[in-house]
């Protein structure tokens, strides 16, 4: 399957979704490690379509571990940004579930970057190894749960030696995202070129998210930014549309649109997140955490804008909201 995958693709054809799922089960299960390779960075190079991703995130849904938690949200980025940033959509997921989201906060550990969402979790004492019953209970009892995709998605973890081997960026980068354990049906997903943000709106589109934002900030993050212009899709049960997000007309306080969105190791990074948790961190930081957790509160319905949603972003930090939603899933 593979070679005829590899033919297709390098005469210039798109990989259907169905032909697209069959070459992540052929991938999975480790057949002919040369084409595997081969086609793999052939469709790194020409970009995968919208019928290829979907495919591939279809497949990686049918086999990972469900996690049945009903209605819920997640935000979530493909990465790519070399680890500049500090945690935002992590952050943005404590403040979204403070504000009444529930949130099915999907990550890993870092890939491309110094920390990802499971190394900060880990730090601030978040437990890694809970049953998909124990994370459905706590989204349904305490409006979150972290689903750590290495334990939920035995698929990637059979292709991860091919992947790093390979040592590029692959179709799994970006369909990791894209597969929610807990089905999310209200996503923001940011991207890590702009290329990519009306193709992943589409994919979103095709496995049932009902309403988000596909994201890429003009300062080059897979996040709405608080220091550029963000462009964005705008996902609903009716319409994809391109909007621009700036953060100049949205957040009230120039405080909030100056500084650094810049992170380090899981310490440091820890320690920003509770510094913006806590109500004490007045900077872009927190500016780019409310900007995003507006998005999902957004596309989780409690708005009808991302501006109208930020009043209910700061008074889910200024309250304490989430900071406590945060406490209830540490140890």
């Amino acid at each position: 399957m593979l070679n005829e995958a590899l033919k297709k693709v390098i005469a210039g054809g798109e990989l259907t979704e169905s032909e697209s799922a069959a070459m992540v089960e052929a991938l999975a299960n480790g057949e002919n490690p040369t084409a595997a390779a081969g086609l793999l960075t052939a469709l790194s190079l020409r970009g995968e379509s919208v019928s290829e991703m979907t495919g591939a995130a279809g497949f990686l849904r049918n086999r990972m571990t469900g996690v049945d938690a009903g209605d819920c949200s997640d935000i979530v980025g493909t990465g790519g940004d070399g680890g500049r940033s500090f945690n935002i959509s992590t952050t943005a997921s404590f403040v979204a579930a403070g504000a009444g989201v529930r949130m099915a906060k999907h990550g890993n550990r870092a890939v491309s970057g110094k920390c990802g969402a499971a190394d900060v979790l880990e730090e601030l004492g978040v437990k890694l190894n809970d049953t998909p019953e124990s994370l459905a209970q706590s989204i349904k009892d305490n409006g979150i749960a972290f689903l750590f995709a290495r334990n939920l998605h035995p698929v990637m973890a059979k292709v991860a030696l091919l992947r790093r081997d390979l040592g590029i960026r692959t179709v799994f980068n970006l369909v990791g995202p894209l597969a929610n354990p807990a089905h999310a049906t209200h996503m923001v997903v940011g991207v890590y070129n702009e290329r990519l943000v009306l193709p992943f709106a589409e994919v979103l589109r095709n496995l049932g998210v009902r309403n988000g934002f596909v994201v890429h900030s003009e300062d080059g993050l897979d996040e709405i930014s608080s220091l550029a212009v963000t462009h964005a899709a705008a996902l609903s049960p009716d319409d994809i549309c391109e909007i621009t997000i700036d953060p100049k007309e949205l957040l009230d306080d120039p405080a909030l649109c100056n500084g650094t969105l810049a992170g380090g190791d899981k310490t440091e990074n820890a320690r920003i997140l509770m510094d913006i948790l806590s109500g004490r961190d007045r900077t872009a930081k927190r500016g780019a955490v409310l900007l995003n957790a507006a998005a999902i509160i957004c596309a989780a319905g409690l708005g009808n804008s991302i501006q109208e949603c930020i009043p209910l972003a700061e008074k889910s930090i200024d309250s304490g909201a989430a900071l406590d939603k945060l406490r209830s899933i540490s140890a």
